[in-house]
């Protein structure tokens, strides 16, 4: 069940269900039960520290380059790139006691400028503001027992790479961001490579762990297809410090990225409305899906 934003009830008394708010990126926490210090202080290492909740993807790669417009436009850029200026992120925890379940649903902001290079080196600058969503579920393993030994590589001597302590990841959905002003629309995305063939139409369905998240191996290449964006659309497929266009062709954008990191990723389209970049006072409108995945030899518990 996806959890919307909820009213912090109370502090001290210890309550059926504890709702509190995980915040992060410098934010303080706020807590209506003294119970859920352990749960917020190992679902809070998690969040912030695994690979399949990194939301800032997008905005890490460097400058790109344009591509030629068969319209006539107000800017003739030759490059442009994205700048964070702020960013917040807070995550809304339903916590069950009695079940021993946690929904969490993770809403990220971004602020910043998107700048744009001309053909005669003029520079423009638009602010951008982008909010972001995500849902995950988590158990709580009743038999789990603190380490005796050294932790391993997940902080919990376990060897589940899907938990922190007792807290298991159970199920998880992808990433969308979009911008205040925001006319471009994705119906579906279709990825395939020798082991996966998935098409994606709401990047907000919870998925299974691990079963339901897409697993590559090392060196294996992806060719990504998307639905939906008008022609003139500019689509960039993301991976993380890595970004390259998609080309329209034949009614959808068609990409291709070769999988070289071990590890827990998400990979994104943004999908950006054609005057976004060629049109000095047309707004900042995007949007973005963000789908995580694992090389293969990461799914082994």
């Amino acid at each position: 069940m996806r959890v919307r934003w909820m009213h912090l009830i109370g502090t001290t008394a210890l309550l059926v269900f504890g709702v509190f708010l995980l915040a992060g990126c410098g934010d303080s926490v706020t807590m209506s039960d003294p119970a859920a210090v352990d749960v917020e202080l190992m679902l809070r290492e998690f969040l912030e520290e695994d690979g399949l909740f990194d939301d800032l993807g997008p905005y890490e790669a460097g400058s790109m380059s344009s591509e030629p417009s068969d319209s006539r436009d107000a800017i003739d850029p030759l490059t442009y790139w994205r700048r964070i200026t702020d960013r917040d992120c807070s995550r809304d925890i339903h916590w069950d006691p009695e079940e021993g379940t946690a929904e969490v649903t993770v809403h990220r902001e971004v602020w910043g400028i998107l700048t744009v290079i001309d053909e005669d080196m003029v520079e423009y600058e638009k602010p951008f503001h982008h909010e972001g969503i995500r849902y995950a579920n988590f158990i709580r393993d009743e038999e789990w027992q603190p380490p005796n030994g050294p932790p391993d590589d997940q902080g919990n001597g376990s060897g589940h790479r899907y938990r922190r302590g007792p807290w298991v990841l159970t199920e998880l959905s992808g990433f969308v961001a979009r911008s205040d002003t925001l006319t471009v629309s994705i119906d579906w995305i279709r990825i395939q490579s020798a082991t996966v063939d998935v098409t994606v139409t709401d990047p907000l369905d919870l998925l299974t762990v691990p079963d339901d998240i897409m697993a590559f191996d090392l060196g294996e290449e992806v060719t990504v297809t998307v639905a939906g964006p008008p022609a003139d659309a500019i689509l960039f497929l993301h991976t993380r410090h890595w970004k390259s266009p998609l080309q329209f062709d034949g009614g959808t954008f068609t990409g291709s990225w070769t999988v070289n990191r071990a590890g827990r990723h998400n990979a994104w389209i943004e999908a950006m409305a054609h005057d976004t970049i060629h049109d000095s006072e047309y707004p900042d409108d995007v949007l973005i899906w963000g789908m995580p995945y694992v090389v293969a030899e990461e799914l082994d518990e």
